[in-house]
């Protein structure tokens, strides 16, 4: 593996030791159990295993798949949505397999090399969470996170993300704690792909989403550099990140280096359109 060891993060902010506990109980029990599981299974049977899950979800199980249908089409009409969709299901399952086992993974990184004190935006591409800790283990890496609601995957993602370095800013966190993580040297991560209800409605793929100002303003305020963070799967188990600058001129208001930062991240989706999570209503 192609990473050096973990960088040591400060604790999760808010801190919040009850949310991060393991629960107990049968159910707890039952998951932990197949989590043990999951780690035996080779990672090629995990892929056709996740095939299966894929093929079952379009055909049997559509959960999301009209929204991810209406996503895709109304983004990239010329794209077919069975073979993109039935593989981003496939990629999705197979990357929360192959993070139990994150240690055994081919990651390789482009551009994080010496990148300090830097604002970065980030999304839901490739296998996501597979891609965080490749992240944190490449650079000192701070971000905002959704904390879930299940206190079971909380604990699980938890674990698995203090051990690779990554400082939390869990629901929560202020634009405080990010200026402290850039003031430290840290970088900043600001998933720019989610829908943000409070936020302006600005071009994503020539349609108006709300979206968070958070990684302009916090660019604006302290001067930091701006960098897009993607990756992509190269095969099983193999997994590319590349760090990018973003230039934007001095002059730029917050609305115009966020609509920039939008073009961006849709540059990369139209590119590997199978590897964008397309389930969430972004354009709503």
């Amino acid at each position: 593996m192609s990473l050096p060891p973990p960088i040591p993060a400060p604790p999760a902010e808010p801190a919040n030791p009850e949310r991060d506990a393991p629960p107990k109980g049968l159910g707890a029990t039952f998951l932990n159990a197949a989590v043990a599981l999951a780690c035996l299974v080779p990672l090629r049977v995990a892929s056709a295993a996740a095939w299966f899950v894929a093929w079952v979800w379009w055909w049997g199980v559509p959960i999301r798949k009209r929204v991810s249908v209406t996503n895709l089409r109304a983004a990239l009409p010329h794209v077919s949505p069975r073979p993109v969709l039935t593989r981003m299901m496939h990629d999705l399952v197979l990357g929360y397999v192959e993070l139990l086992r994150f240690d055994r993974l081919h990651i390789t990184v482009e551009g994080a090399d010496g990148v300090a004190g830097a604002v970065i935006v980030g999304g839901h591409g490739g296998a996501w969470d597979v891609a965080l800790l490749g992240w944190a283990r490449a650079m000192p890496l701070s971000i905002f996170l959704r904390t879930p609601k299940s206190t079971w995957v909380q604990s699980l993602l938890a674990r698995y993300r203090d051990a690779n370095g990554v400082h939390r800013l869990e629901t929560g966190a202020d634009m405080a704690a990010a200026y402290r993580a850039l003031s430290a040297g840290r970088n900043v991560m600001f998933v720019q792909d989610q829908r943000h209800n409070k936020g302006p409605a600005l071009p994503f793929f020539d349609r108006p989403a709300r979206t968070s100002l958070g990684a302009a303003v916090a660019a604006q305020k302290t001067g930091c550099p701006i960098y897009g963070a993607w990756q992509w799967r190269e095969g099983t188990g193999r997994h590319r990140l590349v760090l990018e600058r973003i230039v934007v001129a001095p002059t730029d208001d917050v609305h115009t280096v966020t609509t920039a930062l939008n073009a961006f991240y849709a540059r990369q989706i139209a590119a590997r359109p199978h590897g964008w999570l397309w389930l969430h209503d972004r354009w709503k």
